[in-house]
């Protein structure tokens, strides 16, 4: 439970008359669908010429064994295949009679994911109020009502103040998290509401309630509900209105779910008294067997004789009535402000992400200043180039580890985060741009803060140049590695789907940059080949503009900055070092908008 627990007023006498109308529904239709994959190796027809239809008001299973097509149908009416070299789609899916297409599919339906992806520090409520202030554009109690009306459709109500959890965060149970999922997407309104494997993971009675709500919620709100299902009890069968049968990618059985025994008894397949047709039907269409490969024939000519001419009739009398597209985004400020506001709340009520890092910082800063706590005094040893190398590795190393801890933390949570992004993004909550400056603005209030705090207590322990704006100044070069970190963190993230492959890959793309900074070798050394992976790294920029800083009026005799060969200057490193931060968020946000892929 959260200690500011957030409540919604009474709001039951909100809605107009109007607006509690009979709402039209819409029917989905496709028509001679076909999605072939072209690989060197082999060329495979996964739905060979497909048509039907989902009628609004039911509620309608996909069912199939596995390999047999029920996914990629799924995905195909949601917009979430297209034509690549790789794969071929054709065919016609209409709503209500009208083409659509991935942009204004989230104008008037939603996907629920088989995987639960909501920020797991928001609470129940928070999350349902943060879709509803993205997606609705209506006065704020009206909000608060469709939240209030949600939070009672899907059964939510005693747990809507519990954080959500995860992995790393104790919440509610795994039938409340795929509700909320489910209502995540109902804020909206959406006619038509697809989902994938909705009982996958969870109990048979947490199964049963959840297909409870759906059907119930279909019938009268009058929505079209499709999902994928593997193999459902008894109880969870007779809660679908209509069944879709699917073998080596064609249909068998297409239309009501109190029909389906007779069909197949009609011609020698009787689903036996007191079994589990779900079952029975399964053990007829897996592709193991191969009396069951002998029976297909027979499955699609009685459905092609029996069955496809209605299916026919129906779609020639699908629903006509015009679709209102719900484009309803919010602003841009809003969605930054939004955006901003829960970024905070997952930085408060995540462990990792504040008093860890703080503490960290704390613990860096006085490990660092008591391991170079007695380097030799400039002034009895000036001529000294050991004296000088020690002081040299410990501004290297305070550089790198302002970097490091910056960048490596959020390589780990950047990638956990995305899954959740890419599918709200696909959803059209908000846009790139507006994610991107939020996750950028508070991380870098980590990044601003971790480097002062461990800089202020290490500085002086190591002994550097005592003048109050060197000190100043290395605390700003600092920072700028920090950011830097966090702009890197951000984009190696971006550039891998999950985050074991993101940490192992990235110090082998970050280390090479150290080795390049100047400090374990002279810049003049570098052979010609390489030596351009200097003008690439922080380390090199940081390390010359905070040596040419502190060996100002330095006591040695010894020319530092001559003996590293550094000649750019204190004041355009210090450029640099903010043209990589752009860079490499640049980058980032590049990667985002347009490499993003939809998650299946």
């Amino acid at each position: 439970m959260t200690n500011n627990v957030l409540t919604l007023p009474q709001t039951d006498n909100l809605f107009t008359l109007e607006e509690k109308k009979i709402k039209k529904g819409v029917d989905i239709t496709w028509q001679n669908v076909t999605y072939t994959a072209h690989t060197k190796k082999y060329h495979r027809e996964i739905l060979k010429g497909l048509s039907g239809i989902c009628k609004q008001g039911e509620m309608t299973a996909i069912m199939g064994s596995s390999g047999a097509g029920k996914t990629t149908l799924l995905n195909i009416l949601c917009c979430r295949a297209e034509n690549t070299d790789e794969v071929k789609l054709t065919g016609q899916i209409t709503a209500n009679g009208q083409p659509f297409d991935a942009r204004s599919f989230s104008n008037f339906a939603a996907y629920v994911m088989q995987e639960d992806l909501i920020m797991e520090t928001m609470t129940v409520l928070e999350a349902l109020l943060f879709a509803a202030h993205l997606k609705m554009s209506c006065s704020e109690q009206v909000k608060q009502a469709k939240v209030k009306e949600v939070l009672k459709i899907m059964r939510l109500e005693k747990c809507q103040h519990t954080l959500i959890g995860g992995a790393n965060i104790k919440g509610i149970t795994k039938g409340e998290k795929k509700r909320t999922s489910i209502a995540f997407e109902l804020v909206s309104d959406p006619d038509v509401i697809f989902l994938d494997e909705p009982t996958s993971g969870l109990d048979s009675f947490t199964a049963y309630n959840v297909v409870d709500v759906l059907q119930q919620y279909a019938r009268e709100e009058n929505k079209t509900i499709i999902c994928t299902i593997h193999q459902p009890s008894s109880e969870i069968f007779i809660k679908f209105d209509r069944l879709i049968l699917l073998v080596d990618g064609k249909f068998i059985y297409q239309g009501p779910r109190d029909k389906v025994i007779k069909h197949f008894g009609s011609f020698g397949f009787q689903c036996p008294n007191l079994s589990n047709p779900a079952d029975y039907f399964m053990s007829i269409m897996h592709a193991e067997s191969e009396e069951n490969r002998n029976n297909y024939k027979t499955y699609f000519e009685q459905f092609d004789m029996n069955l496809k001419p209605i299916i026919e009739q129906e779609i020639g009398l699908r629903g006509t009535e015009k679709i209102t597209h719900k484009e309803s985004q919010a602003k841009f400020l809003s969605q930054l402000q939004i955006l901003i506001g829960r970024n905070i709340k997952n930085m408060k009520r995540s462990p990792l992400e504040l008093r860890a890092k703080i503490i960290q910082a704390i613990i860096l800063g006085v490990f660092i200043g008591l391991v170079y706590l007695n380097l030799p005094d400039p002034y009895s040893n000036r001529d000294d180039q050991r004296a000088v190398n020690d002081y040299n590795g410990a501004i290297f190393f305070l550089i790198v580890n302002s970097n490091m801890s910056t960048l490596f933390p959020i390589v780990l949570t950047f990638p956990m985060e995305k899954a959740v992004f890419l599918k709200e993004e696909n959803a059209k909550l908000y846009s790139v741009t507006a994610y991107f400056i939020a996750k950028t603005l508070v991380e870098s209030v980590l990044s601003l803060i971790c480097p002062i705090i461990y800089i202020v207590i290490s500085y002086y322990m190591v002994g550097l140049n005592a003048n109050f704006g060197r000190f100043c100044f290395f605390i700003l070069v600092n920072i700028l590695c920090s950011f830097i970190g966090q702009s890197q963190g951000m984009f190696f993230g971006s550039l891998f789907k999950d985050a074991h492959t993101a940490t192992s890959v990235t110090p082998m793309m970050v280390f090479p940059f150290m080795l390049f900074g100047g400090f374990y070798k002279n810049v003049n050394d570098m052979p010609d080949w390489n030596a351009w992976i200097q003008w690439l790294s922080c380390y090199r920029y940081a390390f010359e503009a905070s040596v040419r800083s502190n060996y100002v009026d330095s006591p040695f005799n010894i020319d530092v900055v001559g003996q590293t060969n550094f000649n750019l200057g204190k004041w355009l490193c210090m450029l640099m070092l903010v043209v990589l931060f752009l860079g490499f968020s640049g980058l980032t946000l590049l990667l985002l908008k347009f490499k993003r892929q939809r998650l299946q």
